[in-house]
C-alpha cells in the first residue's frame, strides 16, 4: 500500500516557493520564513496536512490476513529482540515521514545471525509536521519484540553493527510485529499481536475477527518453537 504524498494532496502549491518556505516539502534547510508565516500560516497548513494524511491512510488500511505460516514464509529475517532507539525522518525520496527503530537481536530464527536490525515503518514526526499511518507498527524504546521482516532499503553510510546498514520492513503491515510481555501472575513471557486499528480480510474477502488470529497471546517459547518448525519445513517442489 502506497502512503499518501504531500504533492498529491496539495497539487496547486507543491511546486510553489511558498510551500518550500513553509518547510513542508523539503523538510530541511529552508530558512526564508516571515514571522507571519511562522506564527500563523505554517501551523495552519501543517495541521491540514496532518489531518489529510491521517484520513487518507486510514481510509486505505485494509490488509489481507496472513496466518503464522504465511508470515514466516514471506519473512527474510525473523528475530527476537529489544528496541534500543527510535528516530523519525524523511524517506529516501523525501516524500513521506518514516520511523526507524534499531533493535538489538536476542535470538535469530531466520536469515542468519546478526547483532542488530533497523526496522523502518511509515509515519512519525519531523519538527511540527506529523504523518499518521493508521494500523502501522509503532515501536518504543525498551520494548521486546518478535519481528518478521522483509527488505526495505539501505541506510546511508550504514549503521555500525546493524546488519550492514540494511533496513527492514514489517511483513503484513503490522501482523509481523509482535510484542513480548511478562505475565505478572505466572511469570511467563507472552506474545501479543498488534492487529488493532486495521481491517483484515481473508481469502474470501471476509473480515477476520480478533479471535481468529492464532498468533497471541501465546507463550513465547511455544511460539518460537512453532516458528522454527515452520522455518525448517522444506517448501513444496524444492530440491532435497
Amino acid at each position: 500500500m502506497s502512503a499518501p504524498h504531500l504533492h498529491r494532496i496539495f497539487p496547486r502549491i507543491w511546486g510553489s516557493k511558498r510551500l518550500n518556505s513553509l518547510d513542508l516539502g523539503c523538510g530541511r534547510g529552508c530558512r526564508r520564513v516571515s514571522s507571519l508565516y511562522r506564527n500563523l500560516v505554517r501551523p495552519a497548513v501543517c495541521g491540514i496536512a496532518v489531518v489529510w494524511l491521517a484520513l487518507s491512510v486510514a481510509s486505505a488500511t485494509v490488509v489481507p490476513w496472513m496466518d503464522l505460516k504465511e508470515i514466516t514464509t514471506q519473512a527474510d529475517v525473523i528475530v527476537l529482540g529489544t528496541v534500543d532507539s527510535v528516530e523519525s525522518g524523511w524517506s529516501d525520496d523525501g516524500r513521506i515521514i518514516v520511523t526507524r527503530a534499531t533493535v538489538t537481536v536476542e535470538r535469530s530464527l531466520k536469515g542468519g545471525p546478526r547483532a542488530r536490525v533497523v526496522v523502518e515503518t511509515p509515519g512519525g514526526r519531523v519538527g511540527d509536521l506529523a504523518m499518521v499511518a493508521a494500523g502501522a507498527p509503532v515501536f518504543h524504546a525498551g520494548e521486546r519484540l518478535l519481528l518478521f521482516l522483509e527488505p526495505a532499503g539501505i541506510t546511508a553510510g550504514g549503521v555500525s553493527g546493524a546488519d550492514g546498514g540494511r533496513r527492514h520492513g514489517v511483513v503484513g503491515w503490522n501482523q509481523g510485529g509482535m510484542i513480548v510481555r511478562r505475565d505478572r501472575r505466572t511469570g511467563r513471557d507472552l506474545v501479543e499481536d498488534r492487529t488493532a486499528g486495521t481491517l483484515y480480510l481473508d481469502r474470501q474477502g471476509k473480515p477476520v475477527g480478533s479471535g481468529r488470529s492464532g498468533k497471541g497471546p501465546a507463550e513465547l517459547q511455544n511460539l518460537l518453537s512453532e516458528v522454527e518448525r515452520l522455518v525448517a519445513e522444506r517448501p513444496r517442489g524444492s530440491a532435497p
